[in-house]
């Protein structure tokens, strides 16, 4: 990329040269017309405070970030006349699942469709890749991080995304792109005592505008809607279909995200940069971020620490596996929480949490109550994070993770779209950031030797808990010879230079 970057420059010097010295009125204008062009396809490389957005103190005047059922109606039932003044083109909805899967909430499955108004609703599971037949895909994607290979996930790359929105048929320039829960799954009980029914979707939505916005979409193009549409779609006046669109590949014009002249992947962090910022407890000096980062794990407590509460409780109170070992973290093999036995999950190699952490639940940003989820109010925010978990100061960034950077997209939205704060992601998280170990009891889990650059295992770079049994422990391959844990970054940077 700096190569590019340079011969860019060179270009353009030279070509500055030229123009000074020609004598002739025509070859000045061609020759100044090749400078425009060449500025004009210049990329701009966005920092984390490039990107934040302040949501409205009354969710209701947002009309693109964090959006409220009753703003989604309006759009719905006359988008011509409602839509924002810097959307020309079309709005698509785009929800996780059918809105009608729980008796008692919405009547009808969708979103009532009108595409002679420029309004399309489907299902996200209506993108079906070839590796995804049945559909499931949600904006991730092994990679090659230089590191790890086909193994743990990170964000998908250019093919899938020019793929995904030629599927649904959004040019993401002119379009409003709105992600929206259904019905969701649910998460009441165990770490999350009180919460809705279908507040564990929030996690997919989330991602996807961070999917998007990665890949250079403006966050005035995407948004997500604050609630289930099962609860919340028919007292806001949302009208609802049995039906949905149909998959036109035509309709986005060709549209690519090269077309997005910026660059937006600092809102991705690699091993590389979480290393730097563990060791300096959140004093690195890297290239886009402010000069104090903190990291926030979006896991429950339990999860976080060892404890059953989050207050030190003694682990022997968590639920133990078959060999009495207690298990907190699965591996990127599984998914969700650990079960009460271990016998259908696989777990990281160590348990613990990166140094210079703080525990900050997603579910603790989510309202208590029995319809569907909701983002607590833009107030209660920011007393979270500024003064009940004290994760945010001034000119800090902040950096999300979580298990697998599904649960750190809830805390990263609210931090990035909703209050402002400059916020990246670690895309690896816990899965990958766990598997670099030397010291475990059974050798074969080792797969560094003691003194390798990137070791994890130690409580120079993390809050060192346990290791776990050999038994039910895997871990992704490691490259020892490794130069770079960011090689699938610098590809999505090459796929728009």
């Amino acid at each position: 990329m700096i190569q590019k970057w340079i011969q860019t420059l060179t270009a353009f010097l030279l070509l500055s040269f030229s123009v000074s010295c020609v004598e002739k009125k025509e070859d000045k204008n061609t020759l100044l017309a090749a400078l425009l062009y060449l500025a004009a396809n210049q990329i701009k490389v966005n920092s984390a405070t490039d990107l934040v957005n302040e949501s409205a103190d009354d969710y209701n005047q947002n009309n693109w970030g964090l959006i409220t059922p009753q703003t989604l109606a309006r759009f719905v039932t006359n988008w011509p006349a409602n839509k924002p003044s810097h959307i020309t083109g079309n709005l698509i909805i785009l929800q996780t699942d059918d809105a009608n899967r729980v008796a008692g909430g919405a009547a009808s499955a969708y979103v009532a469709e009108n595409p002679g108004q420029g309004v399309y609703v489907y299902l996200l599971d209506d993108y079906k890749p070839a590796d995804l037949p049945s559909g499931g895909f949600r904006f991730n994607q092994t990679r090659d991080t230089g590191l790890f290979t086909n193994s743990v996930r990170y964000q998908a790359n250019g093919q899938f995304v020019d793929d995904w929105l030629k599927t649904f048929g959004i040019n993401l320039s002119k379009d409003l792109v709105v992600f929206a829960v259904g019905t969701g799954n649910g998460i009441s009980g165990g770490a999350y005592p009180g919460k809705a029914v279908g507040a564990g979707a929030v996690q997919d939505i989330t991602r996807g505008v961070y999917w998007l916005r990665y890949w250079g979409a403006e966050i005035k193009n995407l948004a997500i809607l604050n609630g289930n549409l099962n609860k919340k779609a028919t007292g806001a006046g949302i009208p609802l279909s049995t039906s949905r669109s149909g998959i036109n590949l035509e309709r986005n014009g060709g549209f690519s995200v090269k077309q997005l002249r910026v660059d937006n992947t600092v809102l991705t962090l690699g091993l590389e940069d979480i290393y730097e910022i563990a060791k300096t407890g959140g004093n690195a000096n890297l290239s886009g971020l402010t000069a104090k980062q903190q990291i926030i794990d979006a896991r429950p407590a339990t999860q976080y620490d060892g404890s059953a509460d989050g207050l030190n409780v003694p682990r022997n109170l968590l639920v133990a596996n078959p060999a009495s070992q207690a298990y907190i973290t699965t591996s990127y093999q599984s998914s969700g929480a650990p079960s009460a036995s271990a016998g259908n999950q696989t777990f990281v190699p160590f348990e613990g949490s990166i140094k210079s952490s703080k525990t900050f639940p997603w579910s603790d940003l989510l309202k208590d109550n029995a319809d569907g989820y909701e983002y607590l109010d833009k107030a209660a925010l920011k007393t979270l994070f500024n003064t009940t978990r004290a994760v945010y100061t001034p000119g800090a960034t902040i950096v999300s993770q979580c298990r697998t950077n599904f649960e750190a997209q809830v805390n990263g939205f609210a931090s990035l779209n909703i209050l402002g704060y400059p916020t990246v992601y670690y895309d690896g998280s816990l899965v990958e950031w766990t598997a670099l170990v030397a010291g475990h009891g059974t050798s074969s889990i080792n797969q560094i030797p003691t003194d390798f650059k990137w070791r994890t295992d130690n409580t120079s770079v993390s809050n060192f808990l346990w290791y776990n049994n050999a038994t039910h422990v895997v871990r992704p391959n490691v490259n020892l010879t490794a130069t770079t844990t960011k090689k699938f970054i610098q590809e999505d940077k090459a796929y728009k230079y």
